[in-house]
C-alpha cells in the first residue's frame, strides 16, 4: 500500500493494485521438456510449453507458483515456462522425445551463398584499396 498526501491535507491510499490476464477460451495442457547441456554434470531445465492457462503449472511442485512467470510471446496464444531442476528432480516428458544437443548444427554449405559472400568480400577489399590510393595521391598532391 501506498500513500501519498497533498499539502498536507489529504490523504489518498493506493492499493497492491490489480493484474488482468486474458487467456484464449480454448484449453491447452503443458508440454514437458527436458533439457540438458552436452555434459553429464551439467544444469538440466524442465521447460513447459504450448498451455493456454497462466497458470497451467501452479499444481507441479518443479514450477513454483512466486518463484517462475509464466511468459507468452507477442501474437501467439500459448505460454512456455522454464526451471532449472535441483540434483535428482524428473522432468514429466511430453510431447517430443528429450532434447539433445549434437555436435551438429543442422548446418549445410550452399555453393552459392559461398559464392556470393566470398564476391561481396572481394568487393570490399577492392574498395578499400581505391580509398587508400585515393588518399595517396591527396597527400602526394598537398605535398607539391
Amino acid at each position: 500500500m501506498h500513500c501519498v498526501t497533498t499539502s498536507g491535507i489529504a490523504k489518498i491510499i493506493f492499493g497492491s493494485g490489480a493484474k488482468l490476464i486474458v487467456e484464449p477460451r480454448d484449453k491447452s495442457e503443458p508440454k514437458y521438456h527436458e533439457l540438458k547441456a552436452n555434459g553429464t554434470n551439467g544444469p538440466k531445465v524442465c521447460l513447459a510449453t504450448d498451455f493456454s492457462s497462466h497458470n497451467a503449472t501452479d499444481g507441479d511442485p518443479r514450477f513454483p507458483k512466486n518463484n517462475v512467470e509464466a511468459t507468452r510471446i507477442t501474437g501467439d496464444n500459448y505460454f512456455s515456462k522454464a526451471v532449472i531442476m535441483s540434483t535428482g528432480d524428473t522432468c514429466p516428458i511430453t510431447g517430443m522425445k528429450q532434447c539433445k544437443n549434437d555436435a551438429g548444427d543442422g548446418y549445410e554449405p550452399d555453393e552459392k551463398l559461398n559464392f556470393l559472400s566470398l564476391s561481396v568480400l572481394c568487393l570490399r577489399i577492392l574498395f578499400l584499396k581505391t580509398i587508400v590510393f585515393n588518399v595517396l595521391m591527396t597527400i602526394r598532391v598537398w605535398m607539391r
